[in-house]
């Protein structure tokens, strides 16, 4: 049936909800739009991530750079392409891919599922809703990396191995036998703090900014103010579920600022947690003596002294320029698919 609902004069049998909660959700049809979307947006965006990585462990010495010095992006596509060819680009891709379409579903099922249990009882203020997202975001991250982090280890692994040097691993599962062969179950969770102690920040920074930002579009009518139409439709329907959950509507919210609250959310939270980023990847790809235990905070002050301040920022460029599209777009397809998969 389809979603829009028309206009009713029957206040009984129709409940009206501000957003979309996780109850309205078919479950079926929201993993299955998110791993389709999800995806076809990692394919697009894979290449930048590989130069943002690279870019990241140049110049540590606790990683063997097996390709040559990058002056930026942009460079770093020039030299890979040359020098690996084209299919150097997706260097990790199919790693990469499982873990995270994996990581995925337990990421945004358990915001969804959170967010819906915290909010219960609050109140609509911004504060309200700004502590419950970052909190939601954050924990929906922390449950998502356990089963994210092996995969990290050996997409990273795979990405850094440039063409100056025999590579060590042949694909995926190699770099699975040999980490585990190696460091058993601790190297395959190597940097799990690290990554912790970055993705959990920056997914509740994200998702706050997200949904402040979607609130304060809301209240600026934003689309009136770029001229744009008004839309038809307002609400869409729910189907009855049972007598505890009647047919009822949720708001139809508008995609423009779905798209440009993607943009802030990126901008900001990319940002402020890149230096977190930098230390979670170097830490992950180092090679260190065996009597060194390296921790975050000595990667960090490590790079900090040897290479200054300004090296906590590397691989903020091509690190925007695949968050921000990524987040602009992913977010505007995840708000859809959560229309299609009301019940």
């Amino acid at each position: 049936m389809s979603h829009i609902i028309q206009e009713t004069n029957d206040p009984v049998n129709i409940k009206t909800n501000k957003r979309i909660q996780w109850d309205d959700l078919d479950p079926k049809k929201y993993y299955f739009y998110n791993f389709l979307l999800g995806g076809s947006i990692d394919l697009l965006m894979f290449p930048l991530d590989v130069i943002r990585t690279r870019l990241q462990v140049q110049g540590s010495q606790n990683v063997i750079q097996s390709f040559p010095q990058y002056n930026g992006t942009f460079d770093g596509f020039k030299k890979l392409v040359r020098l690996e060819g084209k299919k150097a680009l997706y260097k990790g891709f199919l790693t990469s891919e499982c873990g995270y379409l994996c990581s995925r579903g337990i990421y945004f099922g358990s915001y969804e599922f959170v967010k819906q249990q915290f909010l219960k009882g609050r109140s609509d203020s911004d504060s309200d809703l700004l502590f419950v997202t970052t909190i939601s975001g954050g924990i929906s991250e922390a449950l998502a990396s356990v089963v994210w982090v092996p995969f990290d280890v050996a997409t990273q692994s795979v990405q850094i191995q440039g063409s100056l040097s025999t590579p060590k691993y042949r694909g995926g599962t190699d770099v699975f036998k040999k980490i585990y062969g190696e460091r058993g179950i601790k190297g395959l969770y190597k940097g799990f703090g690290a990554t912790i102690i970055r993705n959990v920040p920056y997914s509740g920074i994200w998702w706050g900014t997200y949904e402040i930002s979607k609130s304060k579009l809301t209240h600026f009518n934003i689309r009136q103010k770029l001229g744009l139409r008004e839309r038809s439709s307002q609400s869409l329907a729910v189907s009855a579920e049972t007598v505890n959950n009647p047919s009822h509507e949720v708001e139809n919210e508008d995609p423009i600022i779905h798209f440009i609250s993607g943009f802030f959310a990126a901008v900001f939270a990319t940002t402020i947690t890149n230096p977190l980023d930098v230390a979670k990847t170097r830490l992950q790809t180092g090679v260190f003596p065996e009597n060194e235990k390296p921790n975050f905070y000595t990667i960090i002050k490590s790079t900090v002294k040897k290479e200054g301040v300004r090296a906590l920022w590397k691989g903020l460029v091509p690190s925007l320029l695949t968050s921000t599209p990524y987040s602009m777009i992913s977010i505007f397809l995840y708000e859809e698919v959560k229309k299609l998969s009301l019940k």
